[in-house]
Parts: C-alpha cells; sequence; structure tokens
C-alpha cells in the first residue's frame, strides 16, 4: 500500500528536490515557482509553522487563537484565492519597539497572521534555493544550523589561536538594505515575475506606528517571516567576497552579527571588511567596529564573551567562554521586571512566570562556561521569591527562614525539571 504522506513531508519532498536542482545547477534560473505557494500542503504545513511560532495580533488586531475561532480553513481558502487571481495584498504592518541592552529600542513591524502565513509560504517555497548557494561561514536563520554552532566555530578558531578579533557592527543593517540591489539578487536565481512580485510587496508594506509611514526604498522590516532570509540573500554577498580571504581570516556570519578571526594582519583585513560593506551600500559602525586581541582581553559575540587563557589544571592555552555581562544583566532585569508584575499575585504565578524565562536562559548559556554566571542569575532569582514571600507573610530580617532553597525547589518547583541542570552549572 502506497504510503499518504503529511502536508509536511510533501512539502520537505518539494524542498529537497528544488534544492538539489539549484545545488546541481549553480547558474540556472527559477521559471516556475509562483503556483506552488498555493499549493493545499504548502499552505496548510505555513498554517502549522505560524502557529507553531506564536508571536502576537498584526494591525488587524488578530491573533492565532482569533484565527482558530474564526475557522483556520476559512482563512487557507481565502489566501488560496487571493494568490491564485493575483488580488493578494498585503495589510500595513504593525509597529512595536523592544528595548535593547544598551538602552535603545530595537522596531519590529509585525505582519498580521494573514501576512505572515503567506511569507512562510513564500519561504518555504524559495529558501532550498538559496540554501543551495549560502556559504558555510553564514549561521544565522538558516535550516539546521544555530547560535551554538556559530559560538563553537568562534570557539574551536580562538583555541587554534586565532586571537586577532575583528568585532564587526553594521550600523542599522536591516533598515538599511536597499529593495533595488536586493531584488536584484533574488531575481539571479528566481525569474519568476510573480514571485518577485510579491516580494516587493512586502518589502514596500507600509509600516504603521507614530503617526508616519517609514521609507519604503530600502530595509527589510525585523519581525517578518521572510526578512530573515531576504536579509541572508543580500549580505551572502559579503560572504562571497570574503571567501578568497577566509582562510587567512575565519568570518563568522549570524545573520547581521560578524566576527572575523586572524592572526595577524587584524587592521587590514579591517579595512578590506570595511570596503566589501560600503561596495553594498550598507555602513559599519566605526565606534562598534574594533580590534581585540583575545589573548589580553575578552570580546561578545552572540551573548556570550570569548577570551584565550593558559588553564590551571593543565597549563595549556584554552579558549573560554561565558555569557556576557549584558547577558546576564537581561535575565536579572527579566526576573525583576515579572517580580514587580505579579507583586500582587500568588507566589505559583510568579515562579509560574519565571521558570520558561530560566528554561530558556539554561537550554542557551549552559553550553559554556559560564556556572559562576548560571548561578548569579539564580541566586538572583532565588533571593527575589524569597523576598517576597518573606513580604507577604510579614516576615522580616535577613536570613533565610523556612525560605530555604530547597523550599523553594521543592515545594515551589521554582526551575521545575531544570533544577538539577541549575545545581551541577
Amino acid at each position: 500500500m502506497e504510503k499518504i504522506l503529511t502536508s509536511t513531508e510533501k512539502v520537505r519532498e518539494f524542498q529537497i528536490k528544488i534544492y538539489q536542482k539549484a545545488k546541481s545547477e549553480p547558474k540556472f534560473r527559477f521559471y516556475a515557482l509562483y503556483d506552488k505557494l498555493y499549493r493545499k500542503d504548502v499552505l496548510d504545513e505555513s498554517w502549522r509553522r505560524v502557529k507553531a511560532n506564536k508571536g502576537g495580533a498584526g494591525i488587524d488586531g488578530k491573533a492565532i487563537e482569533d484565527i482558530e475561532k474564526e475557522g483556520v480553513e476559512q482563512l487557507l481558502s481565502g489566501i488560496e484565492k487571493e494568490l491564485k487571481e493575483l488580488s493578494y495584498k498585503p495589510s500595513s504592518l504593525k509597529r512595536v519597539e523592544i528595548p535593547k541592552a544598551d538602552g535603545r529600542k530595537r522596531p519590529l513591524s509585525i505582519p498580521t497572521v494573514k501576512d505572515r502565513v503567506v511569507q512562510m509560504a513564500l519561504k518555504l517555497v524559495i529558501e532550498p534555493i538559496f540554501e543551495a548557494d549560502f556559504e558555510k561561514n553564514s549561521y544565522g536563520y538558516r535550516p539546521g544550523k544555530g547560535t551554538h554552532d556559530a559560538v563553537n566555530e568562534v570557539k574551536k578558531n580562538v583555541y587554534l589561536g586565532w586571537t586577532q578579533v575583528i568585532e564587526v557592527d553594521i550600523e542599522n543593517c536591516f533598515g538599511t538594505i536597499p529593495h533595488k540591489e536586493l531584488l536584484e539578487r533574488v531575481a539571479r536565481r528566481i525569474v519568476d515575475r510573480k514571485i518577485l512580485w510579491l516580494v516587493n510587496m512586502f518589502l514596500k508594506a507600509d509600516v504603521m506606528g507614530a503617526g508616519r509611514k517609514d521609507d519604503d526604498r530600502i530595509g527589510t522590516p525585523q519581525g517578518g517571516v521572510i526578512s530573515p532570509l531576504l536579509a541572508n540573500i543580500y549580505l551572502d554577498q559579503i560572504d562571497k567576497a570574503w571567501r578568497k580571504f577566509q582562510k587567512y581570516a575565519r568570518m563568522i556570519r549570524y545573520a547581521d552579527d560578524i566576527v572575523i578571526l586572524t592572526k595577524q594582519y587584524a587592521e587590514g583585513n579591517k579595512r578590506v571588511l570595511e570596503k566589501i560593506v560600503k561596495s553594498l551600500k550598507l555602513k559599519t559602525n566605526a565606534k562598534k567596529t574594533k580590534i581585540t586581541n583575545a589573548e589580553e582581553e575578552k570580546f561578545d559575540f552572540l551573548g556570550f564573551s570569548f577570551r584565550r587563557a593558559t588553564s590551571q589544571l593543565t597549563k595549556e592555552k584554552m579558549a573560554y567562554f561565558w555569557p556576557s555581562k549584558k547577558s546576564v544583566k537581561k535575565a536579572m532585569d527579566k526576573v525583576k521586571e515579572i517580580a514587580s508584575i505579579y507583586r500582587m499575585e500568588k507566589v505559583d504565578e510568579i515562579v509560574k512566570q519565571l521558570n520558561p524565562v530560566m528554561r530558556g536562559w539554561v537550554n542557551y548559556f549552559r553550553v559554556s562556561n559560564g556556572s559562576k554566571q548560571l548561578n548569579k542569575v539564580k541566586d538572583y532569582t532565588a533571593d527575589k521569591v524569597r523576598k517576597y514571600m518573606k513580604r507577604k507573610a510579614g516576615v522580616k530580617g535577613y536570613g533565610f527562614g523556612k525560605y530555604t532553597d530547597e523550599f523553594l525547589y521543592e515545594k515551589l518547583g521554582l526551575y521545575g525539571d531544570y533544577k538539577v541542570r541549575w545545581m551541577n552549572a
């Protein structure tokens, strides 16, 4: 009996075929892709992924739960009809600003759930084509790759003595990628005019917020499903331009976060990189793009601090990495925020909100040499909960009383199943 494939399996099968075609023929240009966007399996898989990613409502105020109440099939059939008839038009993007570690705010542009489904369908169809072309030193927002892969690559090279570090910061990278040049990069592989039309519409969608519209000639608005892929398509030019230098100066890129590790001529490599970035109509931040010697001081990348130092145990040079000061502060600020929000609630409500934050912290940083930083955040969190309980019970003084760590772990379930991981950090 022939096996009936799920939507996920059908989409994966399609992606493998199109990837293999792109990989085997680097100059092939794809011309018949648009009709794949509204295939039922593609739309079903797009919805599944959008739902799994969660995310808030767009400018129409409709969240995932609202769509489910109204009917998912109704949404998907409507999308299919609009795409077929070429009547689809994305809604304006909702502007949201989230605080950054340096006190500034990062603007996010949130599409509606409907637009996220269409963007996801577009991503499922075209991503394998560009994945076949991307360089190995790129790790951000790519299938099968992640931050830990990039971090481990940095650690490996620092250990091997590549300790002259160029920390690269591209100023407002996502917000300054030029549309014309980006579309030209997409068109090098895709000649389906309907696909290019759709990409162009997503790039030029209005960003509403504070009573204004953003410039529609530049930028891939952060917050959209398709934006990271489009940014990678454009920034892949940096990787390709650097390929001839990779043997002498190792570049590791995670989206717009870049470090270059070398053994010599760091200043010259920095100038070459700045020239490449400028040729793409982007700009490096002069204050944040700097050279660091990892033998003498730490450098930060993707929330970790790195340094090469002599092991007290083996007396050999080793690469060490741990949660950066900014990462520790960010975690503690989040704990403080939760404790403040739920000050008048029951303690189990505080624990319920804290546990996912702590799990995320453990999962991300436990790969490092960060026991000191991990325990600092753990102790800070326990102290916040302890103070809350003592205050509510009217207990004064500095002692733990009955609110010991064991009480917080066992009775309240603080950190949940991650208690052992914390204790062994």
